[in-house]
């Protein structure tokens, strides 16, 4: 979803083509991120419930966080940062800093960034930094948990989204909401019907997005808040599915799940590249316009494939160690399956 929403953005820009093959459909796919921050408040408490209020538990929690987000952020990061040095001189040490080790802006979304999906990443950290408290002690971290979200609600009267900060937007209750089904579906005592359960949330997160591509001027906060009501019944209905084994995944879109992250770290850069080089060059000059989209999405994704391949799982490797063996919860953005 963000990364066809992403090459709808590139195909707008005037200097490639100016339009784009789909018209304002994309327009509601950045909805991908809400998505997977209620799928991350899913995964994170279902890895983790036992380690709630276990402070010998916080140094792992910790460990298996950092791995699996900085180690491939810090290498796309150099990766992007080198050639802007290069070409631009208006990058600041505070800032290299900041976006290096992922710390909050009070710009999160206007702000320029190295790596363009950052932002999403700097609230990933903060959802990890609360839960951390509360495996230091429950009770602080409800308490802060509580604050947050309390906080987030002073972002329904923001009607300007760009606005959003760690403490006012939408999205700690994305979390929250993920968690909540966490604990309904963890309880064993789900008893409503799956597949009714699952239209609701489609029809629930389509009016958000609706709403999206037609601005029919629904606040942006509560539109948010519906992408996360409607992401919440979805997972809640396809993951009973599958404990009760009436839902596979066939082998590619598992693997496509592992690389997720990858693909979700370097594809705004790959399609930038691939955009000017086709302009450049003339290259696939003539085709219709939803062919050279749909190559740079498949492009985009082979990249993403193999950089999970030569790059991510290498740098997993070789962080872990002799440790045991990692899950790998993904962050927000990303491949939900957790593996032994």
């Amino acid at each position: 979803m963000v990364v066809i929403y992403h090459t709808s953005v590139i195909f707008r820009v005037p200097t490639y083509w100016g339009s784009t093959p789909f018209g304002d459909v994309p327009r509601f796919l950045d909805s991908g991120v809400d998505f997977f921050f209620v799928l991350s408040g899913f995964i994170i408490l279902n890895a983790h419930s036992g380690d709630i209020g276990a402070p010998t538990c916080l140094a792992n929690f910790i460990w298996r966080r950092f791995v699996r987000i900085y180690p491939l952020y810090w290498a796309v990061f150099c990766a992007v940062l080198v050639p802007l040095l290069m070409t631009k001189s208006s990058i600041g040490f505070e800032r290299i800093v900041r976006e290096f080790f992922l710390l909050p802006t009070s710009g999160m979304v206007t702000d320029p960034k190295i790596v363009v999906v950052s932002w999403t990443l700097c609230f990933e950290i903060a959802f990890y930094a609360v839960f951390g408290l509360a495996i230091y002690n429950r009770t602080l971290g409800i308490v802060i948990g509580s604050l947050w979200g309390l906080a987030a609600i002073y972002s329904l009267g923001e009607l300007n989204p760009f606005r959003w900060t760690i403490l006012s937007s939408p999205y700690p209750f994305l979390f929250l909401i993920g968690m909540l089904v966490q604990r309904v579906w963890s309880s064993g005592k789900f008893g409503l019907p799956l597949l009714p359960t699952f239209l609701l949330g489609v029809f629930v997160f389509a009016v958000a997005a609706v709403n999206r591509v037609n601005l029919l001027g629904l606040p942006p906060a509560l539109m948010q808040w519906l992408y996360g009501a409607g992401a919440g019944l979805m997972i809640l209905a396809a993951v009973e599915t599958e404990r009760q084994g009436k839902l596979g995944f066939p082998q590619w879109l598992t693997r496509l799940g592992d690389a997720s992250y990858s693909l979700y770290l370097v594809h705004f850069t790959i399609l930038s590249m691939l955009a000017k080089l086709i302009v450049a060059t003339g290259f696939l000059k003539g085709l219709p316009l939803q062919v050279i989209f749909f190559a740079m999405v498949v492009a985009t994704v082979a990249v993403g494939l193999a950089v999970h391949a030569f790059v991510e799982k290498p740098l997993l490797k070789w962080c872990t160690g002799s440790r045991k063996p990692m899950r790998t919860e993904n962050p927000p953005g990303h491949g939900s399956r957790i593996q032994p």
